[in-house]
């Protein structure tokens, strides 16, 4: 069947173009050879982009632009056209500088053979897939696991290892019998993927990621978070335990910057969890395994790379944060991972890594360049499924410095509390809002409280000051 760009598709594909932009209100660009070609005969105006677009669009994305379009720049997810007679391709629609845009880029490989089952299981809403040689495919959906009609055989896994394991990395599978990678099935998504053998024979286990990187609201996440994300230097930290959402959190900041400013990200991973589309930012991600040797190789390369931003995806070891210290202290911004329960926990989990006679030294440094530590729980939601963050938020300012250097961290959760109208938080503060909104139950805040006894207070309206008074 003919999509409406067609006749596009096929100039695309005899000019040899590497990319199609067509905008609204301006003649349609094809990029050849590193130039910019304009094509006169195809300047759709708004009201012709827009019945382009709902041709082109899946359903999904045409409600979210309808429902959601605040005006704002945005990028959303490729989705896959299968043009019959020419090639795959992956669209995607943007604003960049208000200027709406679909574009067009033909897929870099064919599917492979996962493409159907991984298809059938981001449809049904699945986080995993277990497939197994000789075995049902299963599915875990909404936290249950659903077996499919669908069965591999080793001819079928010879021809996975040819087409998704990183080059050089098999022979890693066949010495540990482990192998962790990440996988982008084009038209599909991204996933975490772990390479088995039990029983003698192979096993994958697939962990669907989503592409794009979500919005601060569409994860209802605080406001707060778009001004910590405007800073241009300093190391931010995003903390919790595993699984807390940490990673979807700096991707959610990532993505007000490119759709904010202009500004040059790299990001360190292992492994890459969500895949940016340039907009007014640019963006260079780097693997640990396949990119790059570690995460404290690729950070000390990556201030010879004029960043901007360097978003590393987990702090690791003293010789990492060491290294992020010093791309702080030059003008960068850094943004990482640690996993502590809370903000004072975070920078005594750093002051641990190094000697007590280099501490004093190392507190100087992060109290000068520290600028916010955003910590992060889950909760179910108190109606439907899903979960919520809760949220404590520390912003550096005067009073934090003096505590950070005086090493008075046990003061950190009073001087949270007591700077709210700093956009600072403490996840008493966010379990009350997210209880009186409704968004959880007043049983989750409790569970989810340092001090539910406090916590029990604030919500029948007794509020204690520092020095114990009702307020």
């Amino acid at each position: 069947m003919r999509s409406v760009i067609h006749d596009l598709l096929v100039a695309y594909m005899e000019n040899k173009a590497s990319e199609c932009q067509i905008y609204e209100g301006k003649p349609a660009v094809l990029r050849i050879e590193g130039a910019s070609c304009e094509i006169p005969d195809f300047a759709p105006d708004d009201t012709k982009f827009l019945e382009l677009a709902g041709n082109l669009l899946p359903d999904e994305q045409i409600k979210k632009l309808e429902s959601n379009d605040d005006g704002e720049d945005f990028i959303m997810e490729d989705f896959l056209l299968e043009e019959d007679g020419i090639a795959r391709f992956l669209v995607h629609i943007q604003r960049q500088r208000g200027q709406l845009a679909l574009i067009v880029k033909k897929t870099r490989r064919d599917a492979s053979v996962f493409f159907d089952i991984l298809k059938y299981a981001v449809g049904l809403g699945a986080s995993d897939l277990h497939v197994r040689e000789g075995k049902f495919v299963r599915l875990r959906v909404h936290a249950r696991l659903v077996e499919t009609n669908i069965m591999t055989d080793s001819y079928f896994f010879d021809k996975s290892y040819e087409q998704i394991i990183p080059e050089g990395r098999f022979d890693i599978f066949k010495k540990e019998g482990d192998l962790d990678f990440a996988w982008e099935e084009e038209g599909v998504g991204r996933f975490r993927v772990n390479l088995h053998r039990q029983r003698g024979n192979s096993a994958y286990t697939f962990r669907y990621v989503k592409g794009r990187a979500p919005t601060i609201k569409e994860v209802n996440l605080p406001e707060i978070l778009k001004k910590i994300a405007s800073f241009r230097n300093g190391i931010i930290f995003v903390t919790g335990t595993t699984g807390s959402g940490k990673s979807t959190t700096m991707a959610a900041m990532l993505d007000y910057i490119n759709n904010t400013s202009e500004q040059h990200i790299i990001t360190i991973e292992d492994p890459i969890e969500y895949t940016f589309q340039d907009n007014r930012s640019f963006f260079e991600q780097r693997e640990v395994g396949l990119d790059a040797a570690s995460f404290d190789s690729a950070l000390v390369h990556a201030l010879r790379q004029d960043p901007d931003i360097i978003m590393v995806g987990e702090m690791r070891n003293r010789e990492t944060f060491e290294t992020a210290l010093a791309a702080a202290e030059t003008g960068h911004l850094v943004l990482t991972t640690l996993h502590t329960k809370d903000a004072a926990q975070s920078i005594s989990r750093i002051l641990d890594m190094f000697p007590l006679e280099e501490r004093d030294s190392i507190r100087k440094s992060i109290s000068e360049c520290l600028q916010a530590i955003v910590c992060q729980r889950l909760a179910p939601r108190a109606i439907g499924k899903g979960v919520v963050p809760i949220n404590e938020i520390l912003i550096n300012n005067s009073i934090v410095k003096k505590l950070i250097f005086d090493n008075q961290l046990e003061k950190v959760p009073q001087a949270i509390a007591g700077g709210e109208e700093e956009g600072m938080m403490s996840f008493n503060q966010c379990l009350l809002k997210l209880t009186k909104n409704g968004d959880i139950t007043e049983e989750t805040a409790l569970k989810f409280s340092d001090t539910p006894q406090q916590l029990q207070m604030n919500l029948k309206g007794i509020f204690l000051s520092s020095g114990g008074i009702i307020q």
